[in-house]
């Protein structure tokens, strides 16, 4: 035998027991059993588990990812107080200061430009949609921060004429509490009002 006809040989031996090695694994091999390309992009995107890694330093990844929320627990029931002290009155949620500047005049929100960003998290409104008070729930944090914070907002605000009423979410007011505190808001508008003229 010559040795080109030896090696023919050689490689259909080799080529015949990787096939029975292929099939007593129960899979046949064909192209149809090569991931996808984007099967194999997702695996890589696939966390994997941390190896001999301390408790400690892993992440956890939480069993069920939570819902995506326009206000947090707290904000929640501060609405629904809101609504409860004030049924005529229509709240909104998450409102930006340059907003209501804007509402005032491009004038107001050029002058105001320095507080885009910067929200309040309920504006109080008429039925006619004019603006009676500005609602914000604040973590108290220390003096100095706090009331740097609220002073620039609260200043910013009483320029547009919009009370800025503060409440801490430990100690959210009770209805007839908030109540009060927001027909004492309506007056001090009018006052901002009669300033402004």
């Amino acid at each position: 035998m010559d040795s080109l006809t030896l090696g023919i040989l050689i490689a259909a031996a080799i080529i015949a027991g990787f096939l029975l090695i292929v099939a007593r694994r129960g899979k046949a091999a064909g192209p149809a059993d090569l991931p996808s390309p984007r099967q194999e992009a997702a695996a890589r995107l696939e966390p994997r588990p941390a190896r001999n890694a301390d408790p400690e330093t892993r992440f956890i990844e939480s069993p069920k990812r939570k819902q995506y929320r326009l206000l947090n627990d707290s904000e929640q029931e501060l609405y629904h107080r809101l609504c409860e002290a004030v049924p005529n009155l229509r709240v909104f949620a998450q409102v930006g200061v340059a907003q209501l500047a804007l509402a005032r005049g491009r004038q107001e929100a050029q002058r105001l430009n320095r507080m885009a960003g910067r929200g309040v998290d309920f504006v109080i409104c008429d039925e006619d949609f004019s603006i009676v008070a500005a609602i914000e729930l604040a973590w108290p944090t220390s003096a100095q921060e706090t009331d740097n914070s609220e002073e620039v907002k609260r200043v910013a605000l009483q320029s547009l004429g919009v009370p800025l009423i503060v409440f801490r979410p430990n100690k959210l007011p009770e209805a007839d509490t908030i109540s009060r505190e927001i027909a004492d808001a309506i007056l001090r508008r009018k006052r901002l009002e009669a300033e402004r003229a």
